[in-house]
């Protein structure tokens, strides 16, 4: 029905005509249609009884598989709902994804995945041949307890003049787990460890600064054979004596030396 002539009468009367007579009649209709071909009619429209028809399509759009992908069927049991989605009927549809688990035997240390067909490959944390350092540990990981350093250091000295005759200082240039190196008398060394060793049985491994034939405090030059020797071993710490001989039938002198230490436990 077409309601747009109108007729003035005058300025307080107002006449509509309806232009073809019927006013039971509706000029313009939608039909839906069923999708077909390359575009989809939803329907059509006539802006009279006598007009053409106006068709009006939507472009169809096709979603393809992308190569390489493979069609999986998600159903309930062996998947996990994430959403629902009403289509254009108004039916519900559910949306999944599918389930995989992977666990862990911690007495075993061996992990374990299963895919969506309930297949299950498995992975070891440690190898099982015999002579394998590695163990299982608590949690399933892989274990190392081997021998370990649990302390070290390097300790320099510096001395009065420049012959290296006389004992001046000297200093921990670097150390782990060392508490103090003091020094007792000449050559004589107490190390101290800031963490104690669960007992007295640690390796201890000991060496000295080559003094190139001229040793401090020695002036016999005999004396250029220098070495290091540990004493009064306790979990606490450990002491070190420097010392150097001539070769011959005399006992060691006593040197102050450069030295280091490692400490190794186990």
């Amino acid at each position: 029905m077409e309601w747009y002539k109108l007729v003035l009468v005058d300025e307080s009367a107002l006449s509509i005509t309806e232009v073809d007579g019927d006013v039971t009649n509706e000029l313009g209709s939608y039909t839906d249609m069923t999708a077909s071909g390359a575009q989809n009619k939803i329907g059509e429209y006539k802006s009279s009884s006598s007009a053409t028809a106006v068709v009006v399509n939507e472009t169809l759009t096709n979603i393809t598989q992308a190569s390489g992908n493979e069609t999986s069927d998600v159903t309930a049991g062996d998947a996990r709902t994430i959403g629902t989605y009403k289509s254009e009927d108004g039916t519900d549809a559910t949306i999944n994804e599918t389930v995989t688990t992977l666990s862990q035997d911690t007495a075993s240390g061996q992990i374990t995945y299963t895919n969506e067909s309930n297949t299950t490959q498995t992975a070891n944390v440690v190898a099982g041949e015999t002579d394998n350092k590695l163990t299982v540990g608590a949690n399933g990981g892989a274990y190392f307890a081997g021998p370990t350093v649990t302390a070290a250091g390097k300790v320099t000295m510096s001395y009065n003049n420049d012959t290296f005759t006389t004992y001046a200082s000297h200093t921990v240039a670097k150390e782990y787990n060392i508490a103090t190196v003091t020094r007792i008398d000449e050559g004589d060394y107490e190390i101290t460890f800031t963490n104690a060793m669960d007992d007295m049985n640690y390796i201890i491994q000991l060496t000295v600064k080559d003094c190139g034939g001229n040793c401090p405090g020695n002036s016999n030059s005999n004396y250029d054979d220098p070495g290091i020797t540990y004493y009064d071993q306790t979990e606490t710490g450990f002491k070190v004596n420097i010392g150097d001989s001539d070769n011959g039938t005399n006992q060691k002198d006593d040197i102050d030396l450069e030295f280091m230490f490692t400490v190794i436990d186990f």
